[in-house]
């Protein structure tokens, strides 16, 4: 969901390019990144380990304008290497505004991209969300390669209902046209939310900044902020903070220990309202003494 910095008077938007690995998310996300003007986008960023590692940057295009006179800035996500844990894909997705699912074209992809759709699909099940409901767009990278799976005949056995457009990381086929398709269905989406909203602020919910290197994301609204480190990956609450007496701290189950690593959900309360974020702390042993 798209999020509310009312201080500065931006919308926050969320794409995320999805895909098997080895399809070439990240390197698609490099060339994105060194074509775009400078002074319209943030640097490149990585967080995390050899396994997976979350590269995002944003940027704000001056040409698309501005939705209830709050600019937009699109915050752009991949995941790249072999994920070990879908969880962090899912932590990934989480309020995604648009998704780039990036189709593997060469011959021995189609197996790897079959699997990376389905899950993408469980993911958002899990959230109660439609995939098709989402601003979509299908990207079929390495279709340079001369025994590449055409796009077409990759869309039909995958089953997906939308455009599938040839992309080659190397060339820079298609790459921006599949941006700047998804940059603006989120658009139109974004407007027509303002529009039934009446003023639109009521439909976004609190904003989420760059997270910096340390891994932890900056999260605020109306000039209030909370801060959460989720592996160096931002979450969205789920339900927004509104100010009204101080905030209380509330641990929500029990946590979570797997793969050196400690997950918590807590819940902070404010004003009758609720928000909720997952901690993720990386768990290393203590050194000998002396």
């Amino acid at each position: 969901m798209a999020l509310l910095n009312s201080a500065k008077r931006e919308i926050n938007a969320k794409i995320v390019f999805f895909g098997a690995p080895l399809s070439g998310k990240a390197t698609l996300l490099r060339h994105i990144h060194g074509k775009l003007k400078q002074e319209h986008r943030g640097p490149l960023k990585t967080v995390g380990g050899h396994r997976d590692r979350l590269f995002f940057f944003d940027v704000m295009p001056p040409e698309l304008g501005e939705v209830n006179g709050s600019r937009v800035r699109f915050h752009l996500y991949t995941v790249q290497g072999e994920v070990a844990d879908l969880a962090t894909w899912k932590m990934v997705l989480k309020g995604a505004d648009g998704v780039v699912f990036v189709a593997d074209a060469s011959p021995g992809g189609f197996a790897g991209t079959r699997r990376s759709l389905e899950d993408l699909r469980e993911i958002f099940r899990g959230y109660g969300q439609d995939l098709s409901t989402l601003p979509f767009e299908m990207v079929c990278n390495k279709s340079d390669l001369p025994d590449a799976v055409s796009a077409d005949d990759l869309r039909c056995e995958l089953g997906v209902d939308a455009v599938a457009l040839p992309c080659s990381a190397v060339t820079g086929e298609g790459i921006l046209s599949a941006l700047s398709r998804v940059v603006s269905s989120v658009i139109r989406n974004l407007r027509a939310r303002q529009a039934s909203d009446g003023e639109g602020v009521e439909g976004f919910t609190a904003d989420v900044g760059e997270p910096p290197g340390d891994g932890v994301a900056r999260q605020s609204e109306r000039g209030d902020t909370a801060s959460s480190a989720v592996g160096g990956q931002p979450v969205s609450p789920e339900v927004p903070v509104i100010g009204g007496g101080e905030p209380e701290l509330h641990l929500v189950g029990t946590p979570t220990v797997s793969d050196g690593g400690c997950r918590m959900t807590l819940a902070v309360r404010a004003g009758g309202r609720e928000s909720r974020y997952t901690l993720t702390v990386a768990l290393a042993p203590e050194p000998a003494a002396g």
